[in-house]
């Protein structure tokens, strides 16, 4: 629109040099006021007119928005995804750290939903423990909003205490149905590469397991991962009920789904053997796990395991540095319990895809689904 406008006054200035001079008063010919306030125009309230045309468009570009706003719609598309601290539950062990400062293992779920009652970003968050007394979950509904302060991106959880969040519920679910604590929501300023999110110190106070407790926790969020405290203070003995000793986070790493299958035998170069074809395995990459019995004359329990090894250690002679790895494994369930590893493959770590070919079984693991593949040279 601009441009055109910028064409009007072109075509206005073109025309005013081959006008002729018409005296307004004494011409005959221009009765209506009007007609001689028009006429009597010069180019420069031409030019004016035009750029009053314009400007509702020129001044609507120009309106900036609060940092905390543009803060929220990158939140908003970054937040969802599936993160699992596969590699820090193995690694702690691994250093061998004392059984207060090892993280349980523990995946979280967040997927945007429509939930009308909570605002235009609300989002399913389901967390997933690993306890030695079995799976624990959790359902929540987590609500994004700009502000209080002008930078800061603010964010409520809606918690279910007992049961599940089920998704035909969503479209009628209200806050008034989940537990929200006042004091306890997260306010998030964005960092060099994260998104970090604190509680108001000394605010967030609830029940819990029969104790009166407190938390200043954090959340951080980043492209790669989602790292949270998960500390619960008894408020009466000062005692720690939840987190490790230590303070740390838990590291959740974000992971990418592959689309696997598994062949028995492993068939190659193209021989006509008859196999077993073990399809629609789905595997993500944090330490996704899928087990399955053979159609063997003596079944057999076989998993495949994929896992993007994040290193927490040195593990090279001579000084050098290892690097991070993705790692396809086979594994088997013996008739004693115990778990066989019978071999793996590794390469880097953002690969699309990875396989491997132990003859008597192939595994292959693809980002894209065989059917979806496109030919290519």
């Amino acid at each position: 629109m601009f441009a055109q406008a910028l064409r009007l006054v072109h075509h206005a200035q073109q025309g005013a040099r081959l006008m002729p001079t018409i005296p307004v008063q004494n011409n005959p010919k221009i009765k209506n006021p009007v007609q001689k306030k028009g006429a009597a125009c010069s180019l420069a309230w031409l030019t004016g007119c035009l750029l009053m045309i314009i400007t509702p468009e020129l001044h609507a570009q120009g309106q900036d928005s609060t940092a905390g706003e543009r803060n929220l719609r990158i939140m908003a598309e970054l937040l969802p995804g599936h993160y699992d601290n596969a590699n820090q539950h193995y690694f702690d062990q691994r250093r061998q750290l004392a059984a207060d400062d090892r993280h349980l293992r523990m995946s979280t779920t967040i997927r945007r939903v429509d939930a009308p009652a909570f605002g235009r970003y609300a989002y399913l968050w389901i967390n997933e423990v690993q306890t030695e007394s079995g799976v624990q979950r959790s359902w929540r509904i987590a609500s994004l909003h700009a502000g209080p302060a002008s930078d800061e991106v603010t964010m409520q959880h809606h918690l279910r205490m007992q049961g599940e969040i089920d998704e035909a519920e969503l479209a009628t679910l209200t806050p008034a149905q989940l537990r929200r604590t006042e004091g306890c929501d997260y306010f998030f300023k964005r960092r060099a590469d994260h998104f970090r999110g604190l509680q108001a110190p000394g605010r967030c106070e609830f029940d819990w397991d029969g104790h009166r407790v407190r938390t200043d926790n954090e959340i951080s969020i980043a492209k790669s991962s989602l790292w949270f405290h998960d500390h619960k203070w008894v408020i009466t003995t000062g005692r720690r009920i939840t987190g490790v000793s230590s303070g740390e986070p838990y590291w959740l790493e974000r992971s990418r789904v592959f689309h696997c299958y598994a062949d028995i035998p492993g068939v190659g170069g193209g021989r006509d053997i008859p196999f077993k074809r073990y399809d629609n395995i789905s595997l993500h990459d944090k330490g996704g796990m899928h087990w399955f019995k053979t159609d063997e004359a003596v079944p057999r329990d076989l998993g495949l395991q994929l896992r993007a090894v994040t290193w927490h250690v040195l593990n090279e002679a001579n000084d050098y540095f290892n690097r991070n790895s993705m790692v396809l494994s086979v594994l088997e369930k013996l008739a004693d319990g115990s778990v066989k590893e019978h071999a793996y493959a590794f390469t880097d770590p953002q690969t699309e895809r990875i396989a491997l070919n132990l003859k008597w079984i192939l595994a292959n693991c693809a980002i894209t689904p065989r059917q979806s593949a496109r030919p290519e040279m």
